[in-house]
């Protein structure tokens, strides 16, 4: 094939994909932009094809933000939730709280998380409580980092006082923490320190009785990542921490090119672990 035609080829298959685009609409979403083509709209769901293909796919409508027809006419939709980015666990006052299950459309599961609070005196309301108990649930979910709490259950109990004895409010809840946003792997992978070797710099939690969270004292230990696994998206390290391996499992809530920010739990107590590149 001579080089006049070559490049006839290359300047159609330009013109095709842009015609493609031109008459594919686009469907926004919080995890990003999907070209295709719109076929129902319901309550619950939108269906769509990719160019080309036959294939009907479907997406949960509380995922998406808006839909850019291939007309031009835009349809947006309210019912999305524009969720904060949450950069550590004291940005916890900007973690979203859902009352619904529905409100978790296209949103990832991180864990279950449960909190509790009492009344500091038999006065102490039980609104107070109840406000504690949900600030420390987002404070648990930030920790996880997750940017929204659903609310699966919740307990409260007044105060009680009589001849017999008394007992301050106490409220316990039960919600799952959820992120908008997952981790990019090879992103991750290309920051690792040279030989994964770290120093833990700084380390946080919120434990059962916990008014707020707690920042640990540390002496700078090492820690060395023995292994880099993903599941369901989300990355999990394995680490050596002062020369004893953990049993545990470490997901990674953020990094940069010479820190890690981690996530643990055991049982109701939630932490944070900050690892920097060793000198």
């Amino acid at each position: 094939m001579n080089n006049g035609k070559i490049w006839m080829s290359v300047v159609g298959l330009l013109i095709s994909t842009a015609l493609v685009a031109q008459n594919a609409d686009t469907i926004v979403t919080m995890r990003g932009k999907i070209v295709g083509h719109v076929k129902e709209i319901t309550p619950e769901l939108v269906a769509y094809t990719n160019p080309n293909e036959a294939v009907i796919y479907k997406i949960e409508r509380g995922a998406v933000s808006k839909i850019v027809f291939a007309s031009g006419r835009v349809e947006k939709f309210a019912d999305m939730k524009v969720l904060a980015k949450i950069n550590g666990a004291f940005d916890w006052p900007q973690v979203d709280v859902a009352t619904t299950e529905y409100e978790t459309k296209g949103l990832y599961k991180i864990d279950l998380i449960s909190t509790k609070a009492t009344g500091t005196t038999v006065y102490s309301s039980v609104t107070k409580v109840q406000d504690r108990a949900f600030s420390k649930l987002k404070m648990a979910a930030a920790i996880m980092g997750g940017n929204l709490v659903y609310i699966k259950s919740e307990s409260l109990e007044g105060n009680i006082r009589s001849e017999l004895g008394s007992r301050t409010s106490r409220a316990q809840l039960l919600g799952t923490a959820y992120c908008s946003e997952l981790l990019d792997e090879n992103k991750f992978k290309a920051t690792l320190a040279e030989g994964n070797k770290y120093t833990l710099i700084s380390k946080l939690g919120l434990r059962n009785n916990d008014a707020d969270i707690h920042t640990f004292e540390t002496a700078n230990e090492d820690v060395d990542i023995n292994s880099v696994q993903v599941e369901k998206g989300f990355i999990y390290l394995t680490l050596t921490i002062d020369g004893k391996k953990s049993k545990l499992q470490y997901r990674v809530v953020s990094f940069s090119d010479s820190r890690i920010m981690v996530a643990y739990r055991e049982g109701t107590a939630y932490y944070n672990m900050v690892l920097s590149e060793r000198m």
